[in-house]
């Protein structure tokens, strides 16, 4: 048996909760499982951490079964009167409280990591936290964990003392069965009334408790585990929703980190190396007036071809710069930034923006981006003769087109530049659909979320 697994999700950590590392998400780890040899598994230290774990069991199962009835007795008092919703209130909190202790004797003896279920809301009006507890579904499956724990383990008490007690009184039979009251031990059909007897029983118990410890030590911690995992752990639905919420939003903060980066960048470019640039060319400039006439002709061509250079350099960098996040988007939004790209295009452009409110500069910069990327291949690429971009906001959706009257035939394929459009654009829950039959026109349809 497995003393560790795996655990499937992350958990939102509520107030008294065991915290999780960045509050994310992670995998249990895998324990080492009883050896299969006997004589092997006897010094395994966890056949005994299982053995702990199973005696230590009615210790727990005591507790629960008290505050059981201690809720129980608080829930009758309801009726009553007010004066039970506190007691509710209280047996709840310690019902939780006694959860978050059974999580961390799993942990700290059988190095099983269950994640921890969410709290309800037990801090505001009487009334509204005691319907907290009565809806929560972690409330309930405590209720049912410490409910069958408090008979269980009376079986798995009962199963330590014959793993362990039993074997030891008759391992240790030739030390003191003289000083029974008859001289003897009987045992069933064996009497042992001498020394040769005692060693023998002896010798054979310890064999067979060598031989099957193990085994009846496995079977009690499988069934301990299985409660364990079905009750006190959250359920497989919840913690496959958590990991989907937990992954979303991780992806968003990976995005937005990444367009900040673009942004930082786009930053530095232009107020770092394009005003250096701009200022090499100047001086370049004063430079030629200078030499001007003095018939240095050949270092006058030098300045000539470095200052033509300088300007390209600076032409390239700016249209690099408005690629990554041009400051205009930032200031005046989309319409004002994707109106700008459209007017240095050498095809007319309609653009059509109506976003209100504007959408994060995540999404801002993604949909710029795309638009931006389009019109360049369809000024490269389609022939057209036109283009049309339209961009409309809806609730917290963002549907953005950009068409052409090109000669069509455009499709996504893998490492094709629509591909990586797509690619950029399921980074906020979004989706690039493509129409562009030979002949044309070519529609490309985004929608993305925006909230």
């Amino acid at each position: 048996m497995v003393l560790a697994d795996t655990h499937e999700a992350g958990h939102r950590s509520e107030p008294g909760d065991p915290v999780i590392a960045g509050d994310q998400p992670m995998a249990r780890p895998q324990g080492p499982a009883l050896p299969p040899n006997p004589y092997r598994a006897l010094g395994s230290p966890y056949l005994w951490r299982a053995s702990v774990q199973l005696a230590t069991d009615a210790v727990m199962g005591v507790a629960g079964l008290a505050v059981l009835t201690a809720l129980g007795a608080a829930v009758c008092l309801v009726p009553a009167g007010l004066v039970g919703v506190p007691l509710v209130i209280l047996a709840g909190r310690a019902l939780h409280l006694l959860g978050a202790a059974e999580r961390q004797r799993w942990s700290a003896i059988c190095e099983l990591d269950i994640p921890p279920q969410p709290r309800p809301a037990l801090s505001g009006p009487l009334l509204a936290s005691a319907a907290a507890l009565a809806r929560s579904r972690s409330s309930w499956q405590l209720v049912a964990y410490f409910g069958v724990l408090a008979p269980w383990s009376l079986v798995t008490l009962l199963g330590s003392a014959l793993v362990w007690g039993l074997p030891l009184a008759l391992v240790m039979l030739p030390a003191y069965y003289t000083q029974l009251p008859s001289g003897s031990a009987s045992l069933g059909l064996i009497t042992v009334g001498d020394l040769g007897t005692a060693l023998l029983v002896s010798a054979v118990t310890l064999l067979l408790w060598a031989a099957l410890a193990p085994l009846v030590v496995r079977g009690l911690l499988a069934a301990d585990v299985l409660l364990a995992r079905t009750l006190l752990a959250l359920p497989r639905d919840v913690t496959l929703a958590q990991r989907v919420e937990y992954l979303t939003e991780s992806r968003a903060r990976v995005v937005d980190a990444a367009e900040a980066e673009r942004r930082r960048i786009e930053r530095d470019l232009h107020d770092g190396a394009q005003q250096r640039l701009v200022a090499m060319a100047m001086t370049l400039g004063r430079a030629r007036s200078r030499l001007k006439g003095s018939g240095q002709d050949a270092a006058l061509e030098l300045v000539d071809e470095a200052r033509a250079s300088a300007q390209e350099a600076i032409i390239e960098l700016r249209d690099l710069t408005r690629g990554l996040h041009p400051p205009v988007l930032t200031d005046r939004g989309l319409d004002a930034a994707l109106s700008a790209v459209a007017a240095r295009l050498s095809i007319p452009v309609d653009v059509d923006v109506d976003v209100a409110p504007r959408p994060s500069a995540t999404v801002e910069g993604i949909a710029y981006f795309v638009v931006t990327e389009a019109l360049t291949n369809v000024a490269k690429h389609a022939q057209s003769r036109k283009a049309w971009v339209r961009i409309r906001r809806t609730a917290d959706r963002l549907a953005v087109t950009i068409g052409d009257d090109g000669v069509g035939g455009a499709k996504v394929s893998p490492g094709g530049g629509l591909a990586g459009l797509a690619d950029r654009v399921s980074g906020v829950d979004g989706r690039l659909h493509v129409t562009s039959p030979p002949g044309g026109p070519t529609l490309i349809e985004v929608e993305m979320q925006c909230a």
